[in-house]
């Protein structure tokens, strides 16, 4: 039965890790979602604006004012990518990934024990128990 018990905790542990896991990649999306909504809706309003501020207070042309507001638009959009990808493990994804690895080994290990006793102490494990019997008693004699 101990092989069953292992087996559900490293099941229950993977759960969890996948639980975990979902949790922290919803989080990404949403921050990239964001991003990308914040992104739209900077294209749409501030273009006009930054145009005219390029254009009218620093007495820029209309092409190196538009270039202006490009630069500006995309060193905004890397910095949301940029926050958006990041990636950090949780304390609790990590406990769960250890406690399944840890439940996993134990249950290997009983399953690999359990085969052993289920051998010796099978027929064959008590046949082969008695020839050795058989084999040092004929040395004594």
């Amino acid at each position: 039965m101990r092989i069953f018990e292992l087996g559900r905790s490293a099941l229950h542990a993977q759960s969890h890790l996948m639980q975990q896991m979902a949790v922290r990649l919803g989080k990404q999306a949403a921050f990239l979602v964001a991003a990308a909504v914040f992104g739209f809706f900077a294209l749409i309003s501030g273009h006009g604006l930054l145009w005219a501020l390029f254009l009218f207070t620093f007495h820029w042309g209309p092409v190196t004012a538009a270039f202006g507001v490009f630069a500006l638009d995309v060193i905004f959009a890397l910095i949301c990518v940029l926050f958006g990808r990041r990636s950090y493990l949780t304390t609790a994804e990590v406990e769960a990934r250890i406690a399944r690895n840890r439940c996993a080994t134990q249950m290997r290990e009983s399953v690999t024990l359990a085969a052993v006793t289920a051998t010796v102490a099978g027929s064959l494990g008590r046949s082969g128990i008695r020839k050795v019997w058989d084999v040092v008693r004929r040395k004594k004699n």
